[in-house]
């Protein structure tokens, strides 16, 4: 029975892989055309100069904010958050008059700075109610060990990354864990972790799949079309595969990664990353990776068995090397009874000040039933200015995204909504704000807020302030011989000191804490 529930989900699978395929064809393939002009490299020509297209008007959009980032990667830079409310609801009564104030007065703030060349951050939390303040924790780190300065104790508080193993078996003699917790991954980027995963599959795979692709199921032919009002010259380019070239290709494929030692590596490193803090033992992972081979073995050995009676057919309208329509189908299934047919159609186009496209996504399975959802967008920046609309609509849902920017300068003003409708409730959330950017700071104000059409937007708003600036370093604290290192403990030493010393020194902390918020409290 398990056997055939794996098997289930087997089509769906392929499905989605193969729609990845042609994304990371579509988004790399253009550093393998060189000189032939032949319907293939039209084709997988269009794709990539598409995707280069939508990818430099979105960096041209964006260009300050991704200047910053680019900062933030080379430079040290110290980031502060401030997140306070706004609630002013004049028809409450007396008490929740005083409860306004209250939350009014709240202001939790959050600094960190982080210093990518020498791998140092400092990361603290603080809290603030009218003139009553307090800082929660502050932590340092580097990619060796995690210093830790709280409000209540005098003392370094130091942990060692390779002492993570040692003292995870003092708690558990039959730990099958990490050695250490990882802490250089608090200085990677899970973009760029999987950016480089992403890279090498390209360089890896993309290759052998534009060679093996055969050039007998490609063919262009002229059309005129009218896209969005818009009449276009476009070149019209086919490429149909038989249910076996789409077999021959897949197991080619995955027998490949099969034997990838390096693809194996690279995914054991994602799951580290994204498994960073978390307790996850050596036989897990173990376990994630056997899984993960025994897919593929799975995926090769059910490819023959498989039924695609129609193949698969992409096909693309470009007008100079933009796609303006496309049209993709394929069905499949475990074998004839049981296929279900998956259709994107559409029209797009992507001129510099506008950007609209018009999908509809469809499946139907084999017992006939069909989903449909509906992605619409109308993207506009023109004189430093935008009125942007997204929408996908599926059964009596929509989901419904309108944004207005406008950028003098270096300050960008926005207001961007995100809601849903059913047709009788159209909740959504609304976010305000302003940010300015500068070669060395950033300087961004948030304002959330939610509304409701027969209501209308409610006097609760959530306030968040940031600002950023490159600074000299990371000011690490200096260690002496009071500095408390954890990781040298037994367990028996290391709870007398959680419970009777820093437990005792919490305690008074808190006691002092709470007789300044009790003061606070009686001034409202």
């Amino acid at each position: 029975m398990e056997d055939t529930g794996v098997k289930r989900k087997f089509p769906k699978s392929i499905i989605v892989l193969i729609v990845t395929v042609l994304v990371v064809i579509g988004g790399s393939a253009s550093a393998f055309f060189i000189l032939t002009k032949s319907p293939k490299v039209q084709y997988l020509t269009a794709e990539a100069k598409t995707y280069n297209q939508m990818r430099t008007l979105f960096e041209e959009r964006y260009k300050n904010e991704l200047d910053w980032a680019k900062v933030k990667e080379e430079k040290p830079v110290e980031t502060t958050y401030d997140l306070s409310a706004e609630w002013n609801d004049p028809s409450v009564d007396y008490e929740m008059q005083e409860m306004q104030s209250i939350i009014n007065s709240i202001v939790i703030s959050m600094k960190q700075v982080n210093d990518p060349v020498k791998k140092e951050m400092e990361f603290g939390l603080s809290g603030k109610l009218g003139s009553a303040s307090t800082g929660f924790i502050t932590m340092y780190a580097t990619t060796e060990k995690v210093l830790l300065s709280l409000p209540f104790a005098d003392e370094l508080i130091r942990f060692d990354d390779s002492d993570y193993g040692r003292l995870m078996k003092e708690v558990d003699e039959n730990y099958d864990g990490k050695e250490t917790i990882g802490l250089p991954h608090l200085f990677e980027d899970n973009y760029i972790v999987a950016e480089e995963l992403r890279t090498y599959l390209t360089k890896e795979y993309l290759e052998y799949i534009v060679k093996e692709l055969p050039e007998e199921a490609f063919s262009s032919d002229k059309e005129e079309l009218t896209i969005f009002g818009e009449k276009k010259k476009t070149t019209k380019v086919v490429m149909d595969l038989s249910e076996e070239q789409v077999k021959t290709l897949l197991k080619n494929l995955f027998e490949k990664a099969k034997n990838d030692e390096k693809l194996k590596e690279a995914i054991e490193e994602q799951i580290a990353f994204s498994s960073f803090g978390e307790d996850v033992s050596n036989t897990e992972v173990a376990g994630m990776m056997e899984d993960f081979e025994k897919a593929l073995v799975e995926i090769v050995d059910g490819i023959d068995t498989l039924s695609i009676p129609d193949g698969l057919q992409s096909t693309i309208w470009h007008d100079s090397n933009i796609i303006v329509k496309r049209e993709f189908t394929m069905t499949l299934g475990e074998d004839k009874d049981s296929t279900g047919t998956m259709t994107v159609d559409g029209t797009q186009l992507l001129e510099k000040t506008q950007q609209k496209w018009d999908y509809t996504i469809a499946t139907k399975d084999s017992f006939g039933e069909e989903e449909t959802a509906k992605v619409e967008g109308d993207l506009s920046w023109k004189d430093q200015k935008s009125d942007d609309s997204v929408s996908i609509t599926f059964d009596d849902m929509k989901i419904v995204y309108k944004g207005k920017e406008e950028l003098k300068d270096n300050k960008r003003t926005f207001t961007r909504s995100f809601g849903l409708t059913d047709g009788e409730i159209d909740p959504a959330v609304i976010w305000r704000g302003n940010a300015t950017y500068e070669k060395d700071s950033v300087k961004v104000d948030h304002e959330f807020t939610v509304s409701e059409k027969s209501i209308g937007e409610t006097p609760f708003n959530l306030m968040l302030k940031q600002q950023g600036k490159i600074v000299k370093q990371v000011e690490m604290p200096e260690e002496t011989d009071d500095t408390v290192k954890i990781g040298e403990m037994d367990m028996n030493e290391l709870q007398r000191f959680v419970e009777y010393d820093l437990g005792r020194k919490f305690e008074g902390w808190l006691y002092s804490l709470m007789g300044e918020v009790e003061g606070e409290l009686y001034d409202f």
